[in-house]
Parts: structure tokens; C-alpha cells; sequence
């Protein structure tokens, strides 16, 4: 498996809570084999039972597929999610010209090489757009003024599942995690303001790898603080 195809599985485990890909629908919870891993039918952005064409049944029946069209859902919905409404119709556009030119692909090499690509596509447009929302942050000691966005457990949880830590998203593009549960976290609700402060930046980062900026964030509702690393792992970690 190539390592553009873990990376969207690893956009799918991070964002399964967002919208699919185009559908409307909401995701089911992820379900997992004896093995660990998602079962192809609920691994899709869409809904398996409905599959309506060739290239959709192709993609329910094979598990790198389904988990390649999953993350591709997910990336696209966190997407559009921190898109302005200016910019979410020309991608929602693009998004259904590539779902047209997928189904097109005549075997399954196509399809495959299709996901590769549009995870690639989104990914860098999913950057340039968090970097923009972050700028105010950029560098150590700046803080800004902003509200959470969303509050979950640091892994997807599948059905009957404990939580597994913490995770915070910002509406300035900050997110940070956690392998504990943080009480100052699960106190707070969507929507509560709050301040977020850039207090150390790693070093000596590979390109295009800038994992492991701590923030510390104050809810300004509640007057509890946290300050959390932005991804489980500094840059060139695992």
C-alpha cells in the first residue's frame, strides 16, 4: 500500500465525523474485522447498500478502495467545512467534475490512480486553507481570539468503544490532541470563545512537515486552560 493511500486512511480515522463526499448523508460509524480493519462496506463515503453503477460496486466490493474513497470523503468534507461560501461552490464543482471522470475509469488500476490523485489535490488545498486560517498564529507568542469548532476523542470510536483522549478544532484552523481526556476539554462546548496562544515551534522539521506546534488555549467561558501539541507525534515522527 502506498503511502499516499495511509495517509487517507489516517484522514479518515481523523475526520470521520464530517460530512461525506458529495452525498449529504451522514457517516455510519466505522466498523472493524477481526483483524483491526474497517469493513469495505462501511468504509465508503456513501452508502453501499445504494451503490448505483459499476465503479461504486467495484469500490464496496474491494477494501482499498472503499478505505481510499472514505478518506477522500473525509478530506473533502473538512474541506468544504473550512471553506468561505466564495470558494466551497467552486470546489463542490470540482469534486463532482472528478466523481464524473472516476466513473469513467473502465478497471480498477484507474480507480485507484483516481483516489491518489484527488487525495493529493485536496490535501494541498486543505493546507494552503488551515495555513491562511492560522496566520495569526504563526509565530511563537502571537494569540488570537477565536471559538471551538468541534470537541471529540483523539481516535474515531467504533460502537461501544471507551473515548480515547481528546481533540479540539478551532475555527482559526488550530487543532490540538491529546492521549488523555482532558477535563478543562469536556467541559467546554462548541461554539464557546476563546484564546489561543502559538508557544513553541519544532525544529529542524523536514519539508512540508511542521507537526508538533504547541498552543495553549484558555475558554473564555469557563476560564479553564489547556496547552496541547497539534498532532500526536513532533515532525519526522511516525
Amino acid at each position: 500500500m502506498s503511502r499516499l493511500i495511509v495517509a487517507g486512511i489516517a484522514a479518515l480515522v481523523c475526520f470521520a465525523a464530517l460530512g461525506s463526499a458529495g452525498t449529504g448523508q451522514q457517516r455510519r460509524p466505522l466498523k472493524l474485522d477481526r483483524r483491526g480493519e474497517p469493513y469495505a462496506e462501511t468504509a465508503t463515503s456513501f452508502d453501499c447498500s445504494k451503490a448505483t453503477g459499476r465503479v461504486e460496486r467495484m469500490i464496496c466490493g474491494d477494501r482499498i478502495l472503499a478505505m481510499q474513497d472514505g478518506a477522500m470523503g473525509e478530506s473533502f468534507g473538512l474541506l468544504k467545512r473550512n471553506l468561505p461560501a466564495a470558494q466551497r461552490s467552486a470546489v463542490v464543482q470540482s469534486q463532482r467534475a472528478w466523481v464524473a471522470g472516476r466513473d469513467r475509469c473502465a478497471e480498477r488500476q484507474c480507480v485507484e490512480d483516481a483516489y491518489e490523485q484527488r487525495l493529493k489535490e485536496l490535501g494541498r488545498m486543505s493546507d494552503a486553507r488551515l495555513r491562511y486560517l492560522r496566520r495569526n498564529v504563526v509565530r511563537v507568542g502571537q494569540c488570537e481570539t477565536t471559538r471551538i469548532q468541534s470537541i471529540g476523542p483523539r481516535l474515531q470510536r467504533t460502537e461501544g468503544d471507551p473515548p480515547s483522549g481528546t481533540s479540539v478544532t478551532l475555527t482559526d484552523g488550530v487543532s490540538v490532541v491529546s492521549y488523555d481526556r482532558i477535563a478543562a476539554i469536556i467541559s467546554s462546548h462548541v461554539g464557546d470563545p476563546a484564546l489561543v496562544c502559538l508557544m513553541s515551534v519544532p525544529q529542524g522539521c523536514p519539508p512540508g512537515d511542521a507537526r508538533g506546534r504547541v498552543y495553549r488555549v484558555t475558554n473564555l467561558r469557563t476560564r479553564r486552560q489547556w496547552q496541547l501539541p497539534d498532532a500526536e507525534h513532533e515532525c519526522g515522527g511516525a
